[in-house]
């Protein structure tokens, strides 16, 4: 099977970075890449020689412009992974100004593409409900970690006794990164807590602004650090904080992070949502809470009283990724799903 990854896009964003170093590992698929930094140098011809070598386009997350442009020189199907809705992010940013825009700008490529992917069987539902698409033609891939990258690492001896919660993220809106600094403030008496945030975003100066109203000491903002120091800097952690947000999207995916952690052995608290149940289960692989700095607060104190849970925690989740949702899975259910989307085309004539 020849796959051409296309679009405007480097190709190594986590959810393409996991998918390619697990079909790298299939000697019968084969893949190249054709990245487009502007449409004024686009190269149709030489688009069309790979896309005509390939049996499948597969366009990255976010590129949803990419979709038409592309199938305007191709008929070879195309297969377009998403990962959010325009439409459901501005909605989750507040912009209710820009929602008709951005209906259509999800509606036309969803359409478009021979296959669709979902991080989620609950995105796949919302999309399916949302954009009135065809069932047969829409198919949850979850997201899956590379263990090459994130695997744990031998323990180095502690140089304090601080109970080290961690967090990392881009800080949009359905990450709730302000309720963990509250929940921070809650626990600022407690002095062998601390906490450790990586990342910025739309809400960093929000949860930054927080955490020096309440004078916290202990919060470390570390900003953003290199994807290749993210296994280092999150084995360092004693337990990681997932999502918080109270959005539909906050209910309906599983983000990077929450991967990485479990695939690192790391015991997590994250929000209650429909989305991270369908791969987790409360009190054997992570430990889930309402979305309230009072909740969050508590359930870190609960994993810090309780070695057995956090250390059950910590080794199913473990186990879960290398088990389930290793890379090399994640490309088979790739493989699988293009299999699905064969069979229905033959069914149709």
């Amino acid at each position: 099977m020849n796959i051409l990854f296309a679009g405007k896009s480097d190709f190594n964003y986590n959810r393409v970075k996991v998918l390619r170093s697990g079909l790298e590992k299939f000697e019968s698929v084969h893949l190249a890449y054709y990245s487009i930094p502007k449409r004024s140098s686009f190269d149709k011809n030489n688009f069309k020689i790979k896309a005509d070598w390939a049996d499948y386009i597969f366009i990255p997350p976010f590129r949803h412009k990419d979709v038409g442009f592309l199938k305007s020189y191709t008929n070879t199907p195309i297969i377009f992974d998403p990962l959010i809705s325009k439409y459901l992010t501005k909605l989750d940013y507040g912009h209710f100004w820009k929602l008709p825009i951005k209906y259509f700008l999800d509606l036309i490529p969803f359409k478009k593409a021979d296959i669709l992917l979902t991080d989620t069987r609950s995105h796949r539902d919302y999309f399916i409900g949302k954009f009135k698409l065809n069932p047969q033609t829409v198919f949850p891939l979850y997201i899956g970690s590379d263990t090459n990258l994130f695997f744990p690492a031998e323990k180095a001896p502690k140089k304090d006794k601080l109970f080290k919660v961690g967090f990392y993220g881009s800080f949009v809106p359905l990450q709730g990164a302000e309720k963990i600094v509250r929940a921070a403030a809650l626990l600022k008496d407690q002095t062998d807590i601390s906490f450790e945030i990586i990342g910025g975003g739309y809400t960093f100066k929000k949860a930054k602004g927080i955490a020096q109203k309440e004078k916290l000491s202990n919060i470390t903002f570390k900003g953003n650090i290199e994807y290749e120091k993210l296994n280092e800097t999150i084995n360092s952690f004693d337990i990681c904080l997932g999502i918080f947000g109270d959005s539909l999207k906050a209910d309906l995916v599983i983000p990077n992070k929450i991967y990485h952690y479990a695939s690192i052995g790391k015991a997590i608290i994250s929000r209650d949502t429909k989305g991270v149940r369908e791969l987790f289960t409360d009190g054997l692989d992570i430990l889930l809470c309402k979305s309230t700095p009072n909740a969050i607060a508590n359930s870190i104190l609960k994993l810090k009283a309780d070695y057995e849970l956090k250390e059950k925690l910590e080794k199913n989740a473990a186990a879960l990724i290398k088990n389930e949702y290793n890379e090399i899975k994640i490309a088979q259910s790739f493989i699988d799903i293009i299999q699905k989307y064969e069979d229905y085309t033959k069914s149709k004539g």
